[in-house]
């Protein structure tokens, strides 16, 4: 039955049964309605509002000599420290005032007065710059530079794997649909909605395509500007599979998101979705996603756990694409505007109509196209002239000039500006506050009373670093541009951030590989496709506290060496990898009496004689020497030993004592210190002998040569990584008396002995308490030390245990005396003795003196009698 017309009667009867009050009890007011704003948006006409309640309460900005008073009071109130602001920030200033003051209970419109007084007179007045900030363009070339430095160089250490993943997800949307950026991250404006990408508002599905084969498509719909009350027509943009080279693919990064994330109802694997087949032409299969994975945002906030499921915020995914473009060689700072610009230009220039140009850019108005289009013509005079074919291949090229590429960009202070900076006076000062502030603090037992020096430190380091980096930016300004054929190829001026991943990566497997299938020209479903998709999962979802060296793995979360299999969750998280090492070096040891890893090639040698032949072969092929020689740590485990670079290139010395491998920095460095010590003496002695001497680098590969110490120390700063050693006569005198040995000998003569590192070939016959002979290199002397309680320790840093007989066990055994040995060492029981004369005999030295001491041990070679292979040990 058909229901009759209500009168107008009969419906508002029915409004008032289900609750419609009357006029004068309804809780309504007559006050203007506004549209609605973003959050940030009403954060920014406060702003402003404030300002205006406390400097005018009462007035009205009607009145033009008060608006002219408060926004010239806005200028000065912007500019005070700071360099004078545009006029156009000055305009949107004032523009949001007028915005939020209208937007009050019975305010009106203000006119545009004030705007021109801002435009003519307070811009004379202030000189406010008109000069607006140059757009940028992220043409093709840009791109592919930074995604190659991202995944090739990047010396970052992202607190999390998925970042990464996540990152050029990011991009390959952005580049794809032209986006902004708070459309799929929070925007600032809408801060705390939790607006962006979510799973619900991207789609994966499978389709036939044109070869009539199956392809993995994705759907992203934009949380875009403007759009707010309107989402039913949010633009919509789809994208497919068929894409090389993989690096420009984004199903890659998108589905190891989803995969990692465990985001599909029926499909848990790529293998399972490859499995499907090609649908019938013109229908989709859907990947449905999980219902309690719907509200969950894409691109969420990683901690070094993993995931949070909080959305991620737009401000600092920009920063961090700042940061990256400054890393990559770019002086400009990149934004995610430049690449919708460059988008938005190359869709006009494909020519797509006015209205899908507008729906791929999310606009409202046609015309807001003008603000993007590039002020370079796209008409090609010269052959529109000569009746010429058009020619647009120089067009994009033009439009990257806006950004700045420079691939040799210093990215740290050379190490000569460095050591400039240090002494100048503003840096000094704050040393010197530091160090006070420091001493106050150790004194200081209450938090409270702390509070205030810790915040005045870390103020001073802010300081500091501000120093750095504006002495950086002078350096990188005048840096030459010249740009060489072979420039890729070109040693960074300072090498130590352009050279970090390349001697890491193999510590991490997943980048590793990425680093290179991702630039390979091959489809996603081809095997190295599926590879490089495996390991973007596997850096979503791992994040390992221990990166563990090919070699030195564990099995199945313990020791892989069986008479050990140690849970790895019982030792120390630093220590890991070292035990590893250790058990397998000795297990090893065992099985064939010598073992050796080489860190440059991740190798075992067994043999004493492979060892000597892979040494040699490294030494001979000198572009398998590492150019940096430094120690270096990743994620708790020794990524690269350290090796000197003099005893590298000194062919007096064997091959082993060459590619000496260093495991510990500071025994690393008191063995360089040693070097630049005895290079110094020899500079010293030719100036004072008059003659002219040049210093070369050690490496011959440099083939450069420095007029001072104090320059080449700068040369291996920059290009091998060797801090700058200050050669401080005061401690040298002091390692160099502890060091030092007076040995009475019984063998008919009184033999002094100084610690010299020009002997043996240049390797000190002493070593300090964490620079001691190891087991092999004692064991090639033919020195045997019993295991026992007494700690060794090698040049390496790493220490055993043994025990040392008695002095009257030692002297019975060959019936003769042995030599004294003085101690210097605070520990050491004849520590009130500084030197032991000639007149010192065996007696006065007992037996305990050495057999329960804690000391390290150390030989002197020279001690040893030809005749006689019983060896001379000594405390060191």
């Amino acid at each position: 039955m058909v229901q009759k017309k209500r009168t107008a009667a009969q419906f508002f009867d029915d409004a008032e049964t289900n609750g419609l009050e009357s006029l004068i009890e309804a809780n309504i007011n007559s006050d203007k309605v506004s549209k609605h704003i973003e959050s940030g948006t009403e954060i920014n006409y406060n702003r402003m509002l404030v300002l205006w309640d406390e400097r005018n309460l009462g007035a009205s900005p009607h009145d033009i000599k008060t608006a002219k008073h408060f926004i010239e009071g806005v200028v000065r109130g912007s500019s005070a420290g700071k360099k004078e602001p545009s006029m156009y920030t000055m305009l949107q200033k004032w523009t949001d005032f007028g915005a939020g003051w209208k937007r009050r209970p019975g305010n009106d419109k203000i006119p545009p007065e004030v705007s021109f007084y801002i435009q003519t007179e307070l811009r004379k007045k202030f000189n406010l710059s008109t000069t607006r900030r140059t757009r940028h363009f992220m043409t093709v070339n840009h791109f592919v530079i930074v995604i190659k430095h991202m995944w090739q160089k990047d010396w970052h250490q992202y607190r999390h794997g998925r970042i990464l993943a996540q990152d050029h997800a990011a991009y390959m949307l952005f580049i794809y649909s032209s986006a902004r950026v708070g459309e799929y991250f929070e925007s600032n404006m809408r801060r705390g909605s939790g607006r962006g990408l979510l799973y619900e508002t991207i789609d994966f599905a499978v389709f036939k395509n044109e070869k009539g084969e199956a392809e993995i498509g994705v759907r992203v719909t934009r949380d875009a500007k403007g759009f707010s009350q309107t989402p039913h027509k949010r633009p919509q943009h789809g994208m497919y599979e068929d894409m090389e080279p993989l690096f420009a693919n984004p199903v890659l990064p998108l589905l190891a998101i989803a995969l990692a994330d465990h985001a599909f109802q029926d499909y848990g694997s790529f293998e399972e979705i490859e499995a499907i087949p090609p649908p019938p032409d013109g229908s989709l299969h859907h990947l449905r996603i999980r219902k309690d994975m719907l509200r969950i945002p894409f691109f969420q906030i990683v901690s070094a756990n993993g995931p949070t499921g909080k959305i991620h915020g737009a401000s600092s995914f920009s920063n961090r694409t700042v940061d990256l473009g400054h890393r990559a060689g770019y002086e400009e700072n990149i934004g995610i505007h430049d690449i919708r610009r460059e988008a938005l230009v190359k869709a006009d220039d494909n020519g797509y109509s006015i209205a899908e140009r507008m729906k791929f850019a999310g606009h409202n108005n046609a015309d807001t196209f003008g603000s993007y289009a590039p002020e370079l013509s796209t008409v090609d005079g010269m052959a529109s002239y000569w009746n010429k074919k058009r020619r647009t291949v120089h067009l994009e090229g033009f439009r990257g000039l806006s950004l700045h590429h420079h691939p040799q960009l210093l990215q740290s202070l050379p190490a000569k500006v460095e050591a400039n900076l240090d002494n100048c006076a503003d840096f000094v000062s704050i040393n010197k506050e530091i160090e006070i502030l420091g001493e106050k603090l150790r004194g200081i037992t209450l938090e409270d009373e702390a509070q205030p020096a810790r915040a005045r430190r870390e103020e001073l380091y802010w300081r500091k670093r501000q120093l750095v980096s504006e002495e950086l930016s002078k350096w990188q300004q005048i840096q030459p541009r010249k740009i060489a054929s072979n420039t890729e190829d070109e040693a960074p001026q300072v090498a130590s951030l352009p050279s970090y991943f390349n001697r890491i990566r193999r510590l991490d497997p997943p980048r590793d590989r990425l680093a290179s299938l991702l630039f390979l020209n091959v489809p996603l479903r081809s095997v190295q496709g599926r590879n490089a998709l495996q390991a973007m999962i596997t850096l979503c979802k791992e994040n390992p506290r221990v990166a563990y060296r090919p070699s030195l793995r564990p099995e199945k979360g313990r020791c892989p060496v069986p008479q050990c299999a140690r849970d790895m969750d019982r030792i120390s998280i630093g220590d890991r990898w070292e035990h590893i090492y250790r058990c397998h070096k000795g297990d090893l040891e065992r099985k064939y009496g010598f073992a050796e890893l080489c860190f440059q090639c991740d190798e075992w040698i067994t043999s004493e004689a492979g060892w000597f032949e892979h040494c040699q072969r490294h030494l001979t092929d000198l572009e398998t020497l590492p150019v940096q020689c430094n120690p270096l740590i990743f994620r708790r485990t020794l990524a690269t030993a350290g090796q000197c670079l003099f005893c590298l290139f000194d062919l007096k010395l064997s091959p082993t004592k060459r590619f000496h491998q260093f495991f510990v920095k500071q025994s690393w460095k008191e063995h360089l210190q040693e070097h630049f010590w005895h290079l110094e003496d020899r500079y010293n002695r030719s100036m004072e002998a008059g003659e002219s001497k040049v210093v070369p680098c050690p490496d011959p590969r440099c083939a450069l040569s420095f007029d001072s110490i104090q320059d080449l120390q700068c040369h291996c700063q920059d290009l091998h990584c060797v801090e700058r050693i200050k050669l401080d006569p005061i401690k040298r005198r002091r390692l160099t008396r502890q060091s030092s040995l007076n040995v009475k000998a019984f063998l008919g003569a009184s033999v002094k002995l100084e610690h010299h590192c020009d002997l043996l070939n240049g390797e000190s016959p002493y070593k300090h308490v964490n620079e001691t002979m190891d087991t092999p290199m004692l064991e090639t002397l033919g020195i045997i030390v019993p295991t026992g309680p007494v700690r060794l320790e090698d040049g390496n840093g790493l220490s055993q245990s043994y025990s040392l007989p008695s002095i009257d066990s030692i002297a019975n055994q060959e019936k003769r005396s042995l030599p004294a040995a003085s101690f210097t060492g605070s520990e050491s029981p004849l520590s009130s003795i500084d030197w032991i004369s000639d007149e010192t005999t065996l007696d006065s030295l007992t037996p305990a003196s050495l057999v329960n001491s804690d000391l390290p041990l150390s030989i002197d070679p020279r001690l040893l009698n030809e005749s006689d292979p019983q060896p001379i040990i000594l405390p060191s």
